[in-house]
């Protein structure tokens, strides 16, 4: 934790009240995003017990599985779910355009992507195992499942994959999204409570922050916003709910199975109810803090990969995702990974200045006044060119901890000027940072005016993630053993090989 960032919640508990992180909103907010409260089944890892799920806030869908262990009940749950998903998924297919292009074939883009909101991490897990428990599933031979089954799951994994990657918005924890702008008087383990982190932000009208926290502790006033239920509540009252349906559907009895479902599905619909409203009162809270700028090309992003994985899906050689990466693919994905990170913090810092204070306060980015310039000096490049490289001093009380030779750009100067770190000099309790413009100054010789800043202007500079090539890997065949795995690996490859790569255990059905 950066320094302004531990002075922001040290703030915000001693004033009682959240203090806001950043000055925008950093994801894009769909005006029709999926809300999905999932509940899953304590003791039974992967096991679906509920979900309530719209894409409107007043008329949330409830989806209960009865036995949670009987595997046709579960999966008829999965198939009832998947057409909900796949609808919302389809109304985002509706209008697709072309993409400037100077090549023969144009390339077109969906206007539009999905956006599934989840309560906590927790609900990403949730959808996760739903995800893998469903995508490798046969609608034909020994056990079918309908065909919504396969499809729910490719998707779910596709949309939890985009999760791991910084900057996206196709599924996202609202409880992250609260936490990336405002700072709280509790810890980060803490603000995964939607109900704690709310009573925070936005306590109930009429309740301090205090009395709305208390309540948000009471497993009785806010149930759990899941994806597991209270200890309390399964012994007490979800367990005989489901002793009374097992024994109804046993019996054969149907008036005493109708009236256990609808018992169950109404003390579930009770634990939910309350997230559900949560969910939506943090969603309008979000809505009235600004859109980052660029958010909206990272949208474009997200457009581009649904486009891309929506062609796959309809191409006679799409397959469900492996159980796992291998180890060429293993690479490939941290190296996306790690450069989305890159890329998104350095948007953030270069759009908010709250960010780029954060930044500053761990010598990640720096900011101060010219105190000394050379505008005009021009040099040779080895191809004989004489190109401006005007040079300038800054002087910082920030604790500069970027090393020569850093490519930077700066907010606070004209689009594409670009710059290099020179030379870092202490000067007291300041530093002097030498720096090189290198970009944004026009093609002749003489930049342009306002490209180069003057003495006295201040300016502030941080780490340009700009291009880098990508990393080159073996080819399969060329794997060192250290790193080619075993048959599990070669059978995760094609997961449809095997009918026993779809086997798993089902518990007690009866």
């Amino acid at each position: 934790m950066s320094r302004v960032s531990a002075l922001a919640h040290l703030e915000a508990m001693e004033e009682m009240q959240a203090v806001p992180l950043t000055r925008f909103r950093h994801r894009h907010l769909s005006d029709r995003p999926l809300v999905v409260v999932p509940l899953t089944m304590a003791g039974e890892a992967g096991t679906p017990l509920a979900v309530m799920v719209s894409a409107a806030r007043r008329s949330p869908v409830l989806l209960v599985v009865g036995q949670p262990r009987n595997r046709d009940q579960r999966f008829a749950f999965a198939a009832e779910f998947g057409r909900i998903v796949l609808d919302y998924i389809d109304s985002c297919r509706q209008d697709r355009r072309d993409l400037p292009s100077r090549g023969e074939e144009r390339p077109s883009r969906y206007t539009a992507a999905p956006q599934i909101l989840v309560p906590n991490r927790g609900g990403i897990k949730a959808l996760a195992d739903l995800g893998r428990m469903c995508r490798f599933r046969r609608t034909t031979g020994p056990y079918p499942v309908p065909a919504a089954v396969p499809e729910l799951g490719k998707w779910l994994t596709f949309l939890v994959e985009t999760a791991e990657q910084a900057g996206t918005s196709m599924l996202l924890p609202v409880t992250g999204l609260l936490g990336e702008h405002w700072a709280t008087g509790q810890s980060t383990l803490e603000d995964q409570n939607l109900a704690s982190i709310m009573a925070w932000i936005s306590p109930p009208d009429g309740l301090t922050v205090e009395q709305a926290m208390a309540d948000a502790e009471n497993p009785m006033v806010c149930p759990p916003a899941g994806p597991a239920t209270s200890p309390e509540f399964d012994n007490t009252y979800l367990a005989p709910a489901i002793r009374r349906f097992d024994s109804a559907r046993a019996a054969g009895d149907q008036q005493a199975l109708a009236n256990a479902q609808a018992d169950l599905r109404d003390l579930i619909g009770e634990q939910l109810k309350p997230t559900w409203r949560l969910m939506w009162s943090a969603v309008s809270l979000l809505r009235n803090v600004p859109e980052a700028p660029r958010a909206a090309s990272r949208f474009d992003r997200d457009r581009g990969l649904f486009t891309d994985y929506s062609d796959y899906q309809e191409s006679p050689d799409a397959r469900p995702q492996p159980k796992r990466d291998g180890a060429i693919g293993a690479a490939r994905r941290l190296s996306r990974l790690e450069r989305a990170l890159a890329d998104f913090e350095a948007e953030m810092a270069f759009d908010d200045p709250y960010v780029l204070a954060d930044r500053r306060s761990l010598g990640e980015a720096f900011a101060g006044a010219i105190v000394m310039a050379e505008p005009d000096r021009v040099v040779t490049t080895e191809s004989n060119r004489r190109v401006p490289r005007p040079r300038v001093t800054v002087r910082t009380l920030d604790p500069v901890r970027l090393a020569d030779d850093t490519k930077l750009i700066s907010p606070t100067m004209p689009p594409g000027h670009k710059a290099v770190i020179v030379s870092t000099v202490r000067d007291g309790e300041a530093s002097l940072v030498t720096v090189e413009i290198t970009g944004g100054m026009g093609r002749a010789c003489v930049p342009k005016p306002g490209t180069v800043p003057a003495a006295g202007q201040r300016v502030a500079y941080l780490p340009d993630p700009g291009w880098r090539p990508a990393p080159v890997f073996p080819e399969p065949g060329r794997i060192p053993w250290t790193h080619a795995g075993d048959a599990a690996d070669s059978e995760a490859a094609n997961p449809a090989a095997d009918d026993a790569a779809a086997a798993e255990e089902w518990g007690d059905d009866t």
